[in-house]
């Protein structure tokens, strides 16, 4: 009986002289006679070979240096170590869900240490490598390789954007025993899944603020590439005690006479044929109602429309007047101004003669700006989405939400930007709603995901 040799072959896994047996990881490729499995399956697979009584003689694991270090140099909190022992007693596959602010990056860091594995660190943004790269680099002490943003910088340590990583996977992916996945909801639908299969690491850690509900088709694509949510805190468990003490406070305004107006008149037609679509296909979601509606050209017309109206409603003048009144009562507190769209952002920002950072900010303009904002030459950031997630934003106090359009998760990771503790420190946290709208109902939907420890409503 020969040895089983595994190797790693443009994001696959090839064996050679494995015998007669089939295995369950295996496929057979015509094109080349050989046995095959995805990157991924690598541990399962060499499980499934040794447990027939055949040795591994080569596969990718052995050209891995090891380095491993003591993590207690982190002073990890309390729920930080619990998350690192469930996910090492899970066989350093999992995920783990931790709010924004939690300290998702330090817990990273110490399982990089703590396994010693050479590791790839991918994200979802060039911004938020950028961070990485600085924050394993001061706790690590060696260079940091990085892939995106025009570098192309290999390390034991290598940090990718997601865009990155599916482009190189299949060529470097043998070069890392552990897989770190930042934002890995992403991962849940249709974002180049190929990067994480194509990886053969056999430690993987997925981190989120908000993971896809259990049990849906997202969270069991997740699990087969990351494996299951292994810890799991919400923002209650850690407001007042991790994270600073918060006051959730949602202000309804209504649109003025004429906004009512072109509102009903845009919205009309969706909602008319929404209905007709909803009798005649009972279930059907939003994505099936938007490809039916775009068949037809009084469909993209009423699409367009209900676009406008949803526009209208996330921004009148109401909210804007609004904006202008809280950051004036805040003018000595760091504030963070979220809008749904990038132009409502920039009309903001002329009105209050503040920076806005979007998907247009260059790197640099965006460094400057967070640093004034982190030495308080600067008090107030307004942003549409870019600030959602990753970016490592300064110490703020109040958050003021316009409006959103991507949900729960979006809600979620906006609160988490003025949690980070401070003594004394109660982070303020204003939603604007437009009452009667579809801003309004998705306030709803979202408000169910936001802390509870202190909240009120007034009406503008």
């Amino acid at each position: 009986m020969h040895d089983a040799a595994i190797r790693f072959d443009r994001g696959t896994l090839v064996v050679d002289d494995v015998g007669l047996d089939r295995f369950p990881s295996l496929s057979w490729d015509p094109r080349t006679g050989t046995w095959r499995a995805p990157a991924h399956r690598l541990a399962a697979l060499k499980a499934e070979i040794s447990a027939r009584g055949r040795p591994v003689k080569a596969d990718p694991s052995r050209g891995w240096e090891i380095d491993k270090r003591d993590p207690a140099a982190l002073t990890l909190r309390e729920y930080q170590s619990r998350a690192l022992v469930a996910w090492t007693a899970f066989g350093r596959r999992g995920v783990v869900v931790l709010p924004t602010g939690a300290g998702k990056t330090r817990l990273a860091i110490a399982a990089i240490m703590q396994t010693g594995l050479p590791a790839a660190v991918l994200c979802p943004t060039r911004a938020l490598a950028a961070l990485w790269v600085t924050e394993l680099e001061r706790f690590l002490g060696e260079r940091v390789g990085l892939i995106g943003d025009g570098e192309r910088r290999l390390g034991r340590i290598t940090v990718m954007t997601f865009e990155s990583a599916y482009r190189v996977m299949d060529f470097i992916g043998d070069r890392f025993g552990l897989l770190v996945v930042d934002e890995v909801h992403h991962f849940g639908g249709g974002v180049k899944l190929e990067a994480l299969e194509a990886s053969p690491a056999v430690a993987r850690l997925g981190l989120t603020a908000t993971a896809p509900p259990p049990e849906s088709t997202q969270m069991r694509t997740i699990e087969s590439l990351m494996g299951p949510i292994v810890f799991e805190l919400s923002f209650s468990d850690l407001v007042g005690r991790h994270l600073s003490h918060v006051t959730m406070t949602k202000i309804a305004v209504r649109l003025d006479e004429d906004e009512r107006a072109r509102y009903d008149r845009d919205v009309a037609p969706f909602r008319e044929m929404a209905r007709q679509f909803r009798a005649a296909f009972p279930g059907g979601d939003y994505a099936s109602l938007a490809k039916a509606l775009g068949s037809s050209p009084e469909g993209r017309r009423a699409l367009v429309a209900h676009g406008r109206a949803m526009e209208l409603a996330s921004f009148p003048r109401a909210k804007r007047k609004l904006v202008r009144e809280l950051l004036a009562r805040h003018r000595d507190d760091k504030s963070i101004v979220f809008t749904a769209f990038a132009s409502n952002a920039y009309v903001l920002a002329r009105d209050n003669l503040v920076p806005v950072i979007s998907s247009e900010t260059q790197g640099a303009e965006r460094r400057e700006i967070l640093q004034a904002f982190r030495e308080g030459r600067l008090r107030t950031i307004a942003s549409a989405r870019v600030l959602n997630e990753g970016i490592d934003v300064p110490d703020a106090r109040v958050a003021l939400i316009v409006a959103g359009t991507l949900g729960p998760r979006e809600h979620v990771q906006r609160i988490g930007r003025v949690l980070r503790p401070s003594a004394g420190k109660t982070a303020l946290v204003y939603e604007l709603v437009t009452a009667e709208t579809s801003d309004e109902t998705r306030a709803k939907k979202r408000g169910r995901h936001a802390p509870r420890s202190a909240a009120r409503h007034s009406q503008a």
